[in-house]
């Protein structure tokens, strides 16, 4: 049996109060339910977990817990996990549900490091995701698909999903704007016909181009470009 109330003294000898009151700031519902341990540490014991025997029961008692690192952490060993991509996917599938931040999310995908032979069914999966109606279940396939599928096999595809964006969620309007701007450099033409064609809301379509501005990836030419397509808001 994984030694839950272990950890959690661990995790709060590790927190800072004043990091802890930073990132209630950024991520919303955070206050009262964060320790502030900073995302290495949290790799590093995700690491230690995942080499232990018992990194399955780990993942059944952190999957609903209300603390932010245990969330966290879960994302990182299950990420991490060393096990069939099928499991790993259904596994992904039980937790999504239970995302409720961008930096759970994001910090999930970021640790998703899927093999060659892995790739065609998790990209078959992140597709599903990102055509969820779920807020969050759509910020991680954008991102994932974003993050993993940048080769030329996928990309088609990936740019499909992008073009038939339509949520009302902050969080994937904004997952879809990072989306593109990253995707710009691999895919110019299809990303500048979802602003020539203006196939997205107002919002998220101007927030893709404030995230092309801001990349240092993107050429100057094609940032003053991307500043004639901005909308106006109603």
């Amino acid at each position: 049996m994984f030694d839950t109330y272990g950890l959690l003294a661990r995790l709060e000898g590790l927190g800072e109060a004043k990091y802890a009151a930073f990132n209630a700031g950024l991520v919303p519902g955070l206050e009262g339910h964060a320790y502030g341990v900073r995302v290495p540490l949290l790799r590093g014991i995700g690491r230690e977990i995942i080499r232990s025997v018992d990194w399955r029961d780990f993942l059944d008692a952190s999957r609903t817990h209300d603390l932010f690192e245990m969330r966290m952490l879960h994302g990182i060993v299950l990420a991490g996990a060393r096990c069939p991509i099928g499991e790993k996917l259904a596994l992904t599938d039980a937790f999504l549900p239970h995302v409720d931040n961008w930096a759970v999310c994001d910090t999930f995908v970021s640790s998703f490091k899927p093999k060659p032979a892995e790739l065609p069914p998790t990209y078959a999966f992140a597709v599903d995701c990102a055509e969820s109606g779920e807020e969050f279940r759509k910020r991680f396939g954008l991102v994932l698909l974003m993050a993993r599928f940048k080769l030329p096999e996928y990309l088609p595809g990936v740019m499909a999903v992008y073009r038939g964006f339509q949520h009302e969620g902050y969080y994937a309007r904004m997952g879809a704007a990072w989306g593109l701007a990253t995707l710009w450099p691999s895919a110019r033409e299809a990303c500048l016909g979802i602003l020539e064609e203006n196939l997205w809301d107002p919002f998220t379509h101007n927030k893709a181009i404030q995230k092309l501005r801001e990349s240092y990836r993107i050429s100057e030419a094609d940032k003053a470009l991307a500043r004639t397509l901005i909308r106006r808001e109603t």
